[in-house]
């Protein structure tokens, strides 16, 4: 029972604020997100890449004591998106699928396919949404309003802190080590549709370990926190930048 139950907390655990003082003029925002995106390896080479694929192991503390995890994902273009979970629970597998391409979803537990409700399509799309910010390429349309946070302390760093925000979507605010410039920290607004319906929680994410791959820098530790307490964290083993994924990966198996 407790297997089963278990699924709609781990299938969460990937869709996954701070006052603020505000500033006027948005130069200075820009540059922190410029030289973000410098450090990761420049605009004209990430903007070859359309599509990440991810692999991984970590650890889900949503129940608790933590269970250790396998991971992949397939994301293009912030709007399509496929993840699968392995992990066991009182010594039963549990394979937890999802897809959402466009207006569509559907979600696989073990054997069992069915189609994923509206609402956790639309929550999987914002979610995206967010996790583009992140990525900064999107941030050079003058359609996103960035503000100054100011300085914190991330673990031990001082990182500058960025307030986005885009009529239509939630807010995101981003954090940048204020010596070597690269993305330390982003915070924005979920919601957990499957345990908590409406209610809104804070994630934050912690990137660290940045390693070269294909001529950029991408975090290879994720660490998320949902209303400040742990949820997982994740290693990626595996991470490969590609120009195209064919739609049919993300299609109902």
């Amino acid at each position: 029972m407790k297997r089963l139950a278990l699924a709609p907390c781990v299938a969460a655990m990937l869709l996954t604020l701070t006052t603020f003082a505000r500033s006027g003029d948005d130069k200075e925002p820009r540059a922190i997100i410029n030289k973000g995106l410098d450090v990761q390896g420049g605009e004209a080479k990430l903007a070859k890449f359309t599509a990440t694929t991810m692999k991984g192991t970590g650890k889900f503390f949503g129940l608790g004591e933590p269970i250790d995890f396998g991971l992949e994902i397939i994301v293009q273009r912030n709007k399509q998106l496929r993840f699968a979970v392995d992990l066991k629970v009182m010594d039963q597998s549990l394979k937890i699928e999802a897809g959402v391409n466009g207006d569509k979803g559907w979600e696989k537990l073990n054997d069992d396919v069915k189609d994923m409700p509206a609402e956790e399509v639309a929550e999987h799309k914002e979610q995206m949404h967010s996790g583009s910010v992140t990525h900064l390429l999107v941030l050079k349309d003058k359609g996103y309003q960035l503000s100054t946070i100011g300085e914190v302390k991330v673990g031990d760093r001082t990182a500058l802190g960025v307030h986005v925000a885009k009529k239509g979507h939630r807010d995101v605010n981003l954090y940048f080590d204020k010596d070597k410039g690269h993305l330390v920290k982003s915070e924005f607004v979920i919601k957990d549709i499957k345990t908590s319906g409406d209610m809104e929680i804070t994630q934050t994410t912690l990137y660290s370990d940045y390693k070269e791959i294909q001529g950029t820098r991408q975090p290879t530790r994720v660490v998320i926190e949902r209303d400040g307490k742990k949820f997982t964290d994740t290693q990626m083993n595996e991470i490969q930048l590609l120009e195209r994924v064919d739609e049919s990966v993300f299609g109902r198996p």
